[in-house]
């Protein structure tokens, strides 16, 4: 059930708004017929029900129903209390909630087996004895919820003195006793004023009401001074107006009692005049509203609460929607900037290669060397940038392996330390026998280092480092983390700290406050990108004056001990014949001379196609290295169809993109660009893992 309904006449609003009037509409009733439609039309909008009947006591043991607006249920009909449903909840003054008519011992079946009716809720009407009930009625089997209860036995509250009053007004019309019943049974104090002579009459009923003594008559005065200060502007206006118009004399004002005590005085009086229209009297009944008023201020409050809520859960989603759009313009950046890397690494590829080769083969004099090296290293800074890149962009090709982090911590720290410097202070706080995590180490060790350079330029004047990690849950204070256990490792430090619009933009790409030159502004958007791609969160707390503690969270693996290393270079043979795949001649020529150079005898095909004919017409090779993206045939298809005609041959994908979609799990891969030791020791790995000399090994070098 939702929290507003809509009506027949289109009427949206919360039910507790129909609640309230439909308080005003029962303190009018005058008739049964008018009570019976108000809480048939009140209670189907409340609660939402298919039928409503309304159940009143008439003599003896019987009951009148009420006609249900979607047909008849039991129109007109008389039961017997002791065996009806409504008998039940009156008797025993409790609400009867049933999920399932045809399932309950309580329900005479052979009265409601021809009804629509399959699940009910039932209120009894009136305390300390029930005058009547209040019924909801379901053509399917539910569980009705707490809410849709309480609304029913609120209005079942505010329907017995309605109910009361009109069957006593029913009989007043009949006789004078029944008349006196009906005041006295709907607590209706008498009184008469005259108008002249200022002279009040009262019953004691109504000397009661105003908190009165009953035995002792009350003044016109002493009436006039309990009326609230507030009031007594109001009411004199009000009998002004009556006297003067000759109409009713209808307003509800509060009274203070001789105790202390603010009550609620509802007044129904009419005036008469003689016969010259002299007006002579002001004659009518009061009635203490003080019970029906506070549940008035209940439901106004309630009213009042709810639209606080509403406005609450309105900047909720403002705040939700915000966040979804900056979600899909970092999707749509990440998208963009996943594909200018993977074409950014098929260009550094035959730069690298060729340039290692360069270094390696000595060319040129002392002068050549040194700007041959000058361009390594920068572009070996454009290929760190590039993995930045892909791990903000969460599509760098990770290796995720069982990782002791303490162990990662502690071996890292003299790196950390040096790059650091003396200044500061570097502190490891790593306790013994935590559980490995489920990262790619190189990676987490970049973030790290990245990290810890980030607190280095946070502290100009020195200050105190802590890596640390520990087997944490986040709690109340992490909700952006998915519940569940973790490693988490910390890099906290005591610099300056960021204020609050510079940690909220601190993980946006290329955001940066160090100024022009001095950071890429990708360090904590890639920790960010690694850590999520990673199944895991980053956090981040900071202050001003304080410092700043970024947090990696890592999942925990399900193994207990470290993946084993891969053989030394040296001991493995590595030679033989090289077939080489690969649609782009400069990355194929680069990658074909790091083969003859490490000790292969290479031959080159364009396509998968080629290849397969190579393979065909002169047998298995000692390696076969293809690239993946290529037209017609993928490397992963060639190595398939491969694999099916020289089974057990492992595999490895030299990947320049993050997305390995269609390449098996098993399959070992290095990611693009590559320098000549790093392709040797992949291939090391990869012929280690061969089962005999005469199989081939695959080696997938593009994504």
């Amino acid at each position: 059930m939702g929290d507003a309904y809509q009506t027949a006449e289109g009427d949206s609003r919360h039910p507790q708004l129909f609640l309230i009037e439909a308080s005003e509409q029962l303190a009018a009733a005058r008739s049964m017929d008018e009570v019976v439609e108000v809480l048939r039309r009140t209670a189907r909008t409340v609660v939402g029900a298919e039928g409503i009947a309304v159940v009143i006591r008439d003599e003896g043991r019987c009951f009148y129903v009420a006609e249900d607006a979607v047909g008849p249920l039991w129109s007109g009909s008389r039961f017997d209390e002791n065996i009806c449903i409504s008998g039940w909840a009156m008797q025993h003054l409790e609400t009867v909630a049933i999920a399932d008519v045809r399932c309950d011992d309580r329900v005479p079946q052979a009265a409601y087996a021809p009804t629509f009716v399959r699940s009910l809720l039932m209120a009894p009407i009136g305390r300390p004895q029930a005058v009547a009930a209040l019924g909801a009625y379901w053509s399917d089997v539910r569980l009705h919820d707490v809410e849709t209860i309480r609304r029913l036995e609120s209005l079942a509250r505010l329907a017995a003195i309605a109910i009361e009053n009109a069957r006593l007004l029913r009989q007043a019309e009949d006789n004078g006793r029944q008349r006196s019943l009906m005041v006295a049974a709907g607590r209706m104090g008498m009184w008469s004023f005259d108008i002249a002579t200022e002279v009040l009459e009262s019953s004691p009923m109504c000397r009661e009401n105003f908190g009165r003594d009953p035995l002792i008559p009350f003044s016109y005065g002493d009436l006039h001074a309990a009326i609230h200060d507030d009031d007594k502007a109001r009411v004199q206006d009000a009998i002004a107006t009556s006297i003067r118009t000759g109409g009713d004399y209808d307003i509800e004002y509060r009274v203070i009692t001789p105790t202390g005590d603010t009550r609620w005085i509802g007044i129904r009086a009419k005036p008469s005049y003689a016969a010259d229209g002299t007006p002579r009297s002001l004659d009518g009944l009061s009635i203490d509203i003080t019970e029906r008023r506070r549940m008035e201020e209940v439901l106004q409050t309630s009213a009042a609460t709810l639209e606080h809520l509403v406005e609450e859960r309105t900047r909720e989603l403002v705040a939700a929607q915000e966040a979804l759009r900056q979600a899909q313009k970092l999707e749509a950046m990440g998208q963009l900037t996943g594909g200018v890397a993977h074409d950014f690494n098929n260009l550094l590829t035959p730069i690298i290669g060729s340039l290692d080769l360069l270094q390696r083969r000595k060319i040129g004099g002392e002068r050549e060397q040194r700007m041959i090296t000058g361009a390594l290293q920068s572009a070996d800074r454009a290929r760190t940038l590039v993995q930045r890149l892909l791990a903000f962009a969460r599509r760098q090709p990770l290796k995720p392996e069982p990782v002791d982090a303490a162990a990662l911590i502690i071996g890292m720290s003299e790196l950390v330390a040096t790059t650091c410097g003396p200044q500061v202070e570097l502190r490891i706080d790593v306790p013994i026998g935590l559980p490995l995590a489920v990262a790619d180490p190189h990676q987490i060790e970049m973030a790290i280092l990245n990290l810890a350079v980030n607190a280095r330029d946070a502290m100009p004047q020195g200050g105190r480092l802590t890596l640390s990690a520990a087997r944490q849950s986040p709690g109340s204070d992490h909700r952006d983390v998915a519940a569940g256990s973790y490693i988490v490792i910390a890099v906290a430090d005591t610099g300056t700290g960021m204020d609050e619009t510079t940690r909220r933009r601190a993980i946006e790409p290329f955001y940066s406050t160090k100024g022009i030159g001095r950071g890429t502004g990708l360090g904590l958007s890639m920790a960010h990108g690694l850590a999520s791609q990673l199944g895991g969160a980053l956090t981040l707390e900071s202050a001003i004056g304080v410092g700043t503690t970024v947090r990696l969270w890592l999942p925990i693996s399900a193994q207990t001990q470290p993946r084993a290393t891969t053989p030394a270079i040296e001991d493995i043979p590595i030679a033989g014949v090289a077939l080489l795949v690969d649609d782009e001649d400069s990355v194929r020529a680069s990658t074909a001379d790091m083969l003859a150079e490490i000790g292969f005898e290479v031959i080159e095909a364009r396509s998968g196609a080629e290849a397969l004919a190579h393979l065909r017409r002169r047998g298995p090779v000692d390696v076969l290295v293809t690239d993946h993206l290529m037209p017609h045939m993928t490397g992963v298809d060639l190595a398939r169809t491969a694999v099916v005609e020289w089974p057990g041959l492992p595999v490895l994908v030299v990947s320049g993109y993050c997305d390995a979609i269609g390449i098996d799990a098993e399959f070992p891969r290095l990611e693009k660009p590559f320098r000549q030791a790093d392709l040797a020791a992949s291939l090391a790995a990869v012929l280690s893992k061969a089962p005999a000399a005469s199989d081939v090994p695959i080696i997938i070098t593009e994504w």
